[in-house]
């Protein structure tokens, strides 16, 4: 069994439950992934590196003195029902791809860091992408570690605790200066295996917006208030729901979710008087989710003309697009086909790390299939064979761009 297979098959144990995978951010399951990548990373020599919101780095040396660090990676943390494929795949490619310069003697001008960024997810601290925003500066450092999770705990207290807190005898590390930054993911979609092939080069991570919506209106007794004299919360709310649908499929190339619904007071025989919910619109086309939130927006106006409610529609998040940087794009293409693959451009509808690191560095993903598309399930399943194509193209890609990059 290879090296990548094997050690995603021991972090599928960490966190394991009925329903899944469950590894937040500082949770004793989460430490001891990280616990698991220091030691793999120092039975190889490599040095390791800790920053004060967990971000664990691994570090192979280059041959040039100064020359900044190439990082490698993704994150180890899961959503509350993750699979074993998600985040944990690139970290553990990521340090099998430096072993792997090892056995062939490869040199590199720049150190090459494999690095574990903590809580991609936002699974447990409000915020996703967590260590990576610290490290690029997109978010502060104190401020992340002031976050509370739904029990009051904040980072910094979490992070100082034995049970899930930072790891003995690692270095801290004040370092932020990336030459580039590489990051191998599983693609979350069904596009790689519809084609029928092994990687896909990322063109762009989709842009995101994250809304909260209430709906409220008027309770009444579900047998006697008139059909057309009703403040119905919810159907209002289904119209809304429906028009983000509608408006996604006409854009094209973008997508909405509503994936969390309150309603109140949740009795079969009353009407609902206030109703809350999530959208999520995303597209690689800023133009594309402004359509669908207009769309959004106006259902919300003519439900507060026709339907005897009223709706505030509040923006909790929003991400532009990230186009990945067209040089690296072109010489992982060159490393794809130096090991006789064959790559296809997607795009990445899920967010990454790489939005991040891509204010501050030349970035590019590559992906490999997940079988049926799924993804933050038990089910996720990447084959072995794609498992190991991608290791071997993230290899071969790192000597690429350490051939160009500053």
């Amino acid at each position: 069994m290879s090296a990548v297979i094997e050690r995603l098959a021991e972090l599928a144990q960490l966190g394991r439950h009925d329903a899944g995978i469950d590894r937040a951010l500082a949770t004793p399951q989460e430490r001891r992934a990280r616990e698991r990548f220091a030691t793999w990373a120092r039975a190889r020599g490599y040095a390791l590196t800790q920053d004060d919101v967990g971000n664990l780095f691994a570090r192979r040396n280059g041959v040039r003195d100064g020359a900044r660090s190439i990082l490698v990676g993704s994150h180890l943390d899961t959503v509350p029902t993750g699979g074993a494929y998600d985040g944990a795949y690139g970290v553990v490619a990521a340090l099998c791809a430096l072993e792997a310069l090892d056995e062939r003697n490869a040199a590199t001008e720049h150190p090459v860091e494999a690095v574990a960024w903590a809580g991609e997810e936002g699974s447990r601290f409000p915020l996703g992408c967590l260590g990576s925003s610290v490290f690029t500066g997109a978010y502060d450092g104190a401020s992340a570690l002031a976050l509370s999770d739904a029990l009051g705990t904040t980072l910094g207290q979490a992070l100082a605790a034995s049970d899930g807190g930072l790891l003995d005898g690692v270095s801290k590390r004040d370092e932020t200066r990336v030459a580039a930054y590489l990051e191998l993911h599983v693609e979350q979609g069904p596009i790689l295996e519809r084609e029928g092939v092994s990687l896909g080069i990322v063109t762009a991570i989709a842009g995101q917006r994250r809304y909260r919506v209430a709906v409220e209106g008027t309770s009444g007794h579900a047998g006697t208030v008139p059909m057309a004299r009703r403040g119905d919360a919810l159907c209002a709310a289904a119209e809304m729901i429906l028009a983000a649908e509608r408006a996604a499929l006409v854009a094209g190339e973008s997508v909405a979710t509503v994936g969390s619904l309150t309603v109140e007071p949740n009795a079969t025989n009353v009407i609902p008087r206030r109703v809350t919910f999530s959208v999520d619109i995303r597209s690689p086309d800023d133009a594309r989710i402004d359509a669908v939130e207009t769309a959004l927006r106006e259902s919300a106006g003519d439900a507060n003309a026709r339907r005897r409610v009223t709706v505030a529609i509040e923006r909790l998040e929003a991400r532009a697009p990230t186009p990945m940087d067209p040089k690296l794009r072109a010489a992982l293409g060159r490393a794809v086909a130096a090991i006789g693959e064959r790559a296809i451009d997607v795009p990445s509808g899920a967010g990454h790390d790489a939005i991040c690191l891509a204010r501050i560095a030349p970035t590019a993903m590559l992906f490999v299939p997940s079988i049926g598309g799924r993804s933050h399930v038990a089910e996720e399943e990447t084959s072995p064979h794609d498992l190991e194509i991608g290791v071997t193209a993230l290899a071969a890609s790192i000597v690429e761009v350490d051939k160009f990059v500053i």
